[in-house]
């Protein structure tokens, strides 16, 4: 059998290194796109350090499915964005293209997530199960068969590896409203 490439790995994925598509159609395709690339700025003066954990929390129709497509799109090594932000403000910062396409991302839509999982209390099941085999595609010798928890497999592949994640949730609401409805 030919040896599978990366980049046969990454069609495949869901949810770890998505590619650019949801950014490109938003940004390139729609007549009423508003340039918000300087969160991606921001984001990279926190990525890794003390504060390295963000919050988007804005009301409804605010956009921040978009910024979250948006921060998919640039940071994904699952593809190349470089022609979609080129005549964006962030292809003006210094470290741009220190960041592009470079990291590992698992990007989770709790309301897709949900939607798959049939019902708000299995998600949680469901996102572990989804994404640790998508990450033992990727990193077959880093995850034991015992771990069940996407944070357990995280854990592994960083202890054997070194290598950190970026992961980008939308719609992480969604099991907060569940949960008050009676």
């Amino acid at each position: 059998a030919p040896s599978r490439g990366l980049g046969d790995v990454y069609k495949r994925q869901l949810y770890l290194n998505p590619g650019n598509e949801e950014f490109r159609n938003a940004a390139i395709h729609s007549k009423i796109y508003v340039d918000k690339t300087e969160m991606i700025k921001f984001t990279n003066s926190q990525l890794f350090g003390e504060h390295k954990n963000i919050c988007v929390s804005r009301p409804r129709r605010f956009g921040k499915s978009m910024a979250a497509n948006m921060l998919v799109a640039y940071y994904s090594k699952g593809c190349d964005s470089a022609d979609i932000f080129a005549d964006y403000e962030i292809s003006h910062a210094g470290d741009f293209r220190q960041h592009l396409n470079k990291h590992d991302v698992i990007h989770l839509d709790i309301q897709w997530c949900s939607m798959d999982a049939g019902s708000p209390k299995q998600t949680v099941t469901y996102i572990n199960a989804n994404v640790i085999r998508e990450l033992k595609e990727m990193y077959p010798d880093y995850i034991p068969d015992s771990v069940t928890t996407v944070y357990g497999a995280l854990s592994y592949i960083n202890s054997c590896s070194g290598k950190k994640f970026i992961v980008i949730i939308d719609e992480w609401d969604l099991s907060l409203i569940h949960i008050s409805e009676p």
